[in-house]
């Protein structure tokens, strides 16, 4: 019950958040594409919570072991970056949709194919946590809950899958919106904040995780397939 509470708690937390991003910066609700963004991402969200809420209770736990305790200054800095690479630039489409218009707005279809990307990334981050029952929001070894190497599924494939689909959530999120500007900027600005957060947690995954060193040389995409 304790669970299921604090992942309401969160879910409310997580639709507030990006309703105040988006409506707030224009000073009003009056934005179809938000709203209606808003709607796909609470009911993908209530859907997704509440399989794994009966199938895999503990990947919505890992979420929850935050280990700030042990968490090092660097990857405080990196997870700070990271999150305002993640949330600034819903802010900055509506913004730009209804003052700035930086560039061209994208066609219909761009959008379309905007709100496909989300939804992909929405998919890639649910099945990083089905297959990795340790992808805490920071970096540290799980001892007590038994951390072991998830190698298999996605992760067979990438090895930070969740951080590639955090890319296509934001990315097609902004590009939905109708903003092509933010969507160059969330594009940048997550892609080196996680690139940098990357470097950073290897090193602890390679010094503390066993198997780490040669899951890395079995699978060599970190993040962004062909390209790193």
């Amino acid at each position: 019950m304790a669970l299921v509470v604090k992942t309401s708690i969160g879910i409310g937390f997580q639709i507030g958040i990006f309703g105040a991003l988006a409506f707030l910066p224009i000073g009003t609700t009056n934005f179809p594409a938000a709203i209606l963004w808003l709607q796909v991402f609470g009911g993908a969200v209530v859907l997704s919570a509440s399989y794994l809420l009966v199938a895999r209770p503990a990947a919505l736990e890992a979420r929850m072991r935050a280990g700030r305790e042990e968490q090092t200054p660097a990857d405080r800095l990196a997870l700070g970056l990271m999150s305002l690479a993640l949330l600034l630039p819903v802010a900055l489409a509506s913004r730009d949709v209804f003052v700035w218009q930086l560039l061209p707005a994208p066609s219909p279809f761009f959008q379309v194919f905007g709100m496909a990307i989300f939804l992909l990334g929405f998919v890639i981050i649910v099945m990083s946590m089905l297959q990795n029952e340790y992808a805490a929001p920071t970096v540290h070894i799980q001892e007590a809950a038994g951390h072991k190497l998830a190698d298999g599924g996605i992760y067979g494939h990438v090895r930070h899958p969740m951080y590639l689909g955090f890319l296509l959530f934001t990315a097609g999120t902004t590009l939905w919106l109708g903003s092509i500007a933010a969507t160059l900027f969330a594009t940048i600005s997550l892609s080196a904040t996680t690139i940098y957060r990357i470097g950073l947690e290897e090193v602890t995954l390679c010094e503390e995780l066993p198997g780490y060193v040669a899951y890395t040389e079995k699978v060599k995409t970190r993040y962004l397939p062909f390209i790193y």
